[in-house]
């Protein structure tokens, strides 16, 4: 059993929660003792009639006030027959040291706890760091936490702690925070754990603890807030100095020189610690984004330097050199550039990689898959290098050798293969993955399911330490935003659940990932009208414009021509094949599908599956009946289904249908390889497809023709059951 003592002074006004904050442990096993030093405010009161509500739930399990706890078993009873929240009143007013001293003689549990009358308790605190102390098998334990306001809402400052620490290391830094102490009464004496009457006491018994050759173990997890309200006594440094120099000289025995170098080795610390809670980790977030701009940044410049080489020993010469025209006329020399006419045209190259990757995603090393990034680079890499070579004809007034750039461009691609690899394990080795809450609703989890599948294939990123369902409480789950997580992610919640974690995360400066839904996709392709006193949003009926869809056709045509080209001998080899082994089905399928507008083609497969299935698809790309990249184009009859149970999946119809999409890179499909169908995916499937359409580009069709689909039989096996009727 655990025991905890809480010393009681006038703490009317917090005593109420934190009786609450132990009773709603997940451990079970536990007394509460309640130490009064003779407080002259209403906290004697508050305490008897907790007392009395929580005695009544432990055989009704009904909620009490504002207190709801679990009932405990006849097994339970039978451990703790007597109350297991005692109060025990002192006659004289003694101080903190000496109530919680009574506390631990009063103990009956051969663990002990402490936890002062203001302060809270996460609610698996004693759990988690018993297993932690039966783990390592230690004797004293304590644990990280954070500061919170007089409400004891987290500041967003914490404290984290070291995995042990020695008599040595606890001279120079006071780190132990009383309220997350556990002792064992087993291997340390009740008499060493009494604290004397001195200011600092809990860091005296510390001390004196640690010194007899205990090694105090620290789990680096935030298990409590500390309540500091702004004119808390720790807050006066010099009240603070003065305490830490008579512990140094009364505890720790030393003598005035030895004090003062502890005094400066404890300031230092205090100081670099307070630089780095304030100054990176409150900026936590901007320094990571700057460390991924920063690696992207240095291999567009290296990326850069390669073209920079090219450029001095083949194109320049070239530029600069006699020029002739074809019926032999001399036109004179070539443009001569002096250092800032070269440090300008490689600025100019700079730049355009810069703009382009930016656009691309190129920079987003650590963010995105690195194979995302590497696809990425190839594009911006490339458009970059069209561009100059278009500028070196001109500035040649003829058409340049193509093929020194060309050997500049495969080497730049193999550099920022490397590069990407090598950058994207650094930067996880620096930053580790985000310990992530996802929030799912009371009924409908497959979406949530979903996301945390999807987590589990990006482990270097996302973390899930924790699911909870809105059908908790909404006020457990928003008590658990306050946990020290990375980020939150809202699952399938109401409209109204939804509204409140965003604003209360946002208050508390938490990141949220939100699972959109359609009315959010749309809002975000929308554009402000600033036309009137009030700002308006505009959502056209359709995203895509006329021009966009000039050019998306005809690259329809060049990549499906050249595709159709490059895979003729699969194709070939396929007819043959089907020859040899004729079915009487016919070599080809049709299939009557849907497309844009509600429109129907015919769908052109080889009818058994393998590799180059849906080479004959192409011929419909070129054709003008589907795109190169679209929504996935399903069966007439398929469709009218999933239109029926969802009318919104219509909204996939702004577009034509495509050979492939980002829905089915990411392996996101209907129609799976045995023929079977996953109508679970719908809602999934709409949200990608309409953000593809409201968030149209050209270059965002090249990302997803690159992209290599994602194979799901190397992610995480989805162990969420599947949404029910």
């Amino acid at each position: 059993m655990i025991s905890i003592i809480v010393p009681v002074y006038n703490a009317e006004s917090y005593i109420s929660a934190t009786i609450d904050t132990v009773a709603g442990q997940s451990y079970r096993d536990w007394e509460l003792l309640l130490v009064d030093d003779c407080s002259s405010d209403r906290s004697r009161e508050i305490i008897e009639k907790k007392i009395a509500e929580f005695e009544r739930s432990r055989g009704t399990a009904a909620d009490v006030g504002s207190l709801s706890y679990e009932s405990i078993d006849s097994k339970q009873d039978d451990i703790c027959p007597q109350p297991r929240i005692r109060l025990i009143s002192k006659t004289h007013n003694e101080g903190a040291a000496a109530a919680r001293n009574t506390g631990i003689d009063e103990a009956r549990g051969r663990y002990i706890a402490f936890l002062d009358a203001d302060d809270i308790w996460y609610s698996d605190k004693l759990e988690t760091e018993l297993k932690y102390m039966q783990k390592n098998d230690a004797a004293f334990v304590f644990t990280a936490y954070q500061f919170g306001d007089e409400n004891a809402q987290p500041t967003g400052k914490a404290v984290r702690v070291p995995k042990k620490l020695t008599y040595k290391e606890a001279l120079s830094r006071t780190i132990i925070f009383t309220s997350t102490v556990m002792m064992d009464t087993e291997k340390i004496s009740r008499e060493l754990m009494h604290m004397p009457a001195i200011a600092s006491e809990d860091t005296a018994t510390w001390w004196r603890i640690l010194k007899s050759g205990v090694v105090a173990y620290g789990l680096n997890q935030t298990l409590a807030i500390y309540r500091r309200p702004a004119k808390s006594l720790s807050s006066n440094k010099a009240n603070s100095v003065g305490r830490i120099w008579n512990l140094y000289r009364q505890i720790a025995g030393m003598n005035a020189v030895a004090a003062a170098l502890h005094i400066i080795m404890w300031a230092f610390r205090a100081a670099a610690r307070r630089v780095v809670d304030d100054t990176i980790r409150s900026h936590f977030e901007s320094v990571k984004r700057f460390s991924t701009l920063q690696l992207s940044f240095i291999g567009i410049i290296i990326q850069t330097l390669l073209f920079a080489y090219t450029w001095f020993k083949t194109y320049y010469p070239i530029i600069n050199s006699m020029r002739i025209s074809q019926d032999g006329y001399v036109l004179g020399y070539g443009i001569k550039l002096y250092f800032r006419g070269h440090l300008l045209f490689l600025a100019f190259y700079l730049v355009l990689m810069i703009f382009f990757a930016s656009q691309a995603g190129a920079m987003k090393i650590g963010l995105n898959r690195p194979v995302s990034v590497f696809l990425s680079s190839t594009i911006a890499i490339g458009i970059t290098d069209i561009i100059i070579y278009a500028q070196m004809s001109l500035m040649r007034n003829w058409l340049v050798p193509a093929w020194p750039l060309v050997r500049t461009y495969v080497a730049q691609i193999g550099f920022a293969y490397i590069w990407i690899e090598f950058a994207d394990f650094i930067y996880h080795r620096v930053f580790p993955p985000r310990e992530t809450l996802v929030i799912s609703g009371a009924t409908h989890d497959f979406r949530s399911g979903s996301i945390i599948d999807q987590m589990g294939a990006r482990q270097d990123r996302f973390k899930v330490a924790k699911q909870m369902s809105t059908a908790e409480g909404m006020d457990r789950v928003l008590a658990e935003c306050l946990s020290w997580y990375g980020c939150v992610v809202i699952g399938d919640v109401t409209s109204k659940e939804r509204k409140m974690i965003l604003e209360f995360c946002y208050g508390h400066y938490i990141r949220v990932y939100d699972l959109p839904e359609v009315k959010d996709i749309l809002i975000n392709g929308a554009e402000v009208m600033d036309q009137f006193q009030t700002p308006l949003l505009e959502f056209k009926e359709y995203n895509i414009r006329w021009e966009q869809r000039l050019v998306k056709r005809l690259c329809d045509i060049v990549i499906s021509a050249v595709l159709i080209i490059v895979t003729s001998p699969i194709m070939l080899f396929r007819l043959i094949d089907a020859a040899v082994h004729p079915s009487p089905e016919g070599i080809i399928e049709r299939t009557v599908c849907v497309t844009k507008n509600g429109k129907t083609f015919v769908r052109h497969t080889f009818r058994s599956q393998g590799t180059g299935h849906t080479l004959p698809m192409l011929f419909d790309v070129f054709r003008g009946r589907i795109s190169m990249v679209g929504p996935e184009p399903l069966p007439a009859e398929l469709e009218s289904s999933i239109v029926e149970c969802n009318p919104k999946f219509v909204y996939r119809r702004r577009v034509e249908t495509g050979y492939t999409g980002k829905s089915q890179r990411s392996n996101l499909v209907f129609t799976k390889n045995d023929g079977s169908t996953d109508l679970d995916l719908a809602d999934d499937i709409l949200l990608v497809d309409i953000m593809y359409i409201q968030n149209y580009s050209l270059l965002e069709d090249f990302r997803i023709l690159l992209t290599v689909p994602i194979n799901k039989r190397t992610a995480k096996k989805r162990t969420v059951k599947k949404r029910t009727e």
